[in-house]
Parts: C-alpha cells; sequence; structure tokens
C-alpha cells in the first residue's frame, strides 16, 4: 500500500513538473489520446483558440479546434502518419472558439508506456498568423517593386529609344550640316572665282576702253597734223 502511494506521489509530482515545463513554453500544448480526447491543454493553447481557462477543454476532442473539412484533409491524416513515424511536423489551420480560422505550424509527438506502445499524442502548436500576414506584405511589397522594376525597365528601354532616335537625328544633323558646310565652301569658291574673273574682265575693259581713249587721241593728233600741212597730203597734177 505505501508503494502504491509512493508511486501515485511521483505521479503526481511528475504531472506537476510536466504541467509547470509545459506552462511555460510560448507554443500551445495539448496531449490527447488516440482517440483524440483531450488530456492536457496549456493556457497559451486555451488562449490561442479562445477560451479562458485550459480546464473547460480536459475531456474534448481534439475536433473543436477544426472544421470537418480540417479534420478529413489535414488532422486525421497526421494523426496516423506520426503513430507511424513518431513525429511529424506541417502546417495546419486551426479553429478559435468564434469560428475564425487561422493559420499554425503544428508538431506531432507520439507518447509511448513503458513497454513502447503508442497511447496518446502530444501536441504543439503555433500561431504563425504574424508570420503569414507579414509575408502576404511582403508578397504585396515584391509584388510592387516587381511592377515598380518593371516600369522602370519600360522607362529606361523608352529612354534609350528616345536617345537612340535623338542619335540618328544628330547624325543626319550632323551629316547635312557637313553638306552644308562643303556647299558654302564651294560656293564661296565660285563667289571668289567669279569675282576674280569680274575683275580680270573690268580691268580688261579698263585697259580696251584706255586703248580706245588712246587711239582716239592719236588719230585726233593725226587729224590735227594733217589739217595743219594738207601740202603734205596733197599731189601735184602733171
Amino acid at each position: 500500500m505505501s508503494n502504491m502511494i509512493a508511486e501515485i506521489k511521483r505521479t503526481e509530482h511528475t504531472l506537476r513538473h510536466l504541467t509547470m515545463i509545459a506552462e511555460q513554453a510560448v507554443e500551445g500544448v495539448a496531449v490527447v489520446d488516440l482517440n483524440g480526447i483531450l488530456w492536457f491543454v496549456n493556457t497559451v493553447w486555451a488562449r490561442m483558440h479562445g477560451y479562458e481557462s485550459s480546464n473547460e477543454l480536459i475531456g474534448k476532442p481534439i475536433s473543436v479546434f477544426h472544421t470537418e473539412d480540417q479534420m478529413k484533409t489535414d488532422v486525421l491524416p497526421l494523426i496516423e502518419e506520426t503513430k507511424h513515424r513518431g513525429q511529424l511536423e506541417g502546417p495546419i489551420e486551426h479553429m478559435r472558439r468564434n469560428g475564425t480560422v487561422f493559420p499554425t505550424q503544428t508538431k506531432m509527438t507520439t507518447v509511448k508506456d513503458e513497454t513502447g506502445r503508442t497511447i496518446g499524442l502530444v501536441v504543439f502548436v503555433t500561431d504563425v498568423s504574424a508570420s503569414k500576414n507579414i509575408e502576404e506584405l511582403l508578397k504585396q511589397q515584391t509584388a510592387g517593386l516587381k511592377a515598380a522594376d518593371e516600369q522602370l525597365q519600360s522607362q529606361i528601354t523608352e529612354r534609350r529609344r528616345v536617345e537612340n532616335e535623338l542619335q540618328k537625328y544628330r547624325n543626319r544633323l550632323e551629316q547635312r550640316t557637313a553638306e552644308l558646310m562643303a556647299a558654302s565652301e564651294e560656293l564661296q569658291k565660285q563667289v571668289t572665282e567669279h569675282e576674280r574673273v569680274e575683275n580680270e574682265l573690268q580691268e580688261y575693259c579698263d585697259s580696251i576702253e584706255q586703248q580706245t581713249t588712246e587711239l582716239a587721241a592719236a588719230i585726233n593728233k593725226v587729224i590735227q597734223f594733217a589739217a595743219s600741212t594738207p601740202q603734205l597730203f596733197c599731189h601735184k597734177t602733171q
């Protein structure tokens, strides 16, 4: 009898110790039997799911924290897989008391008796709503940055196109300017040549005019000389 009392006390001490550890955990912690009935939940688990006290959850099925679809598609398959593998972790949605659903990272570990037989599961749950919100925000920011980058790349492409068009225009303008300068130089040469020809023609005309004047003066002198000495130009008739 004394041994039984001592064993009960050791068991109670162990349970109090485990409960104290579970209550200090940052995750929600629950222990369920193989039928999914809650043996224990810590305060974090209770409040995470919208309950004031963990005591009101003892003896309830784990299905109170999930929708019917979640139980079929996520929870029950995870429980069965955990029984075979001993431990398993994955994302599972939970349901609060008011019916709102929130995302969690859930880890299950089997509980075995002294013979190694699985008698229950310890479930660790972390509410990742904040992480999901941050992830969604990051996705939105990433999408915004991607859109801004695409717009910037489009603007850069458009700017390069405009710069290329401007460069082509500058090249055509430079070519046209060079052609106009060459034409201007050629025209200047022609003007210079025309001025030279005009000068030579003017000099020639001036020379002809001077020669004409000199010739006229010479003829005038001859006429005057002939008039003053007619006997030199008359012949006597025999």
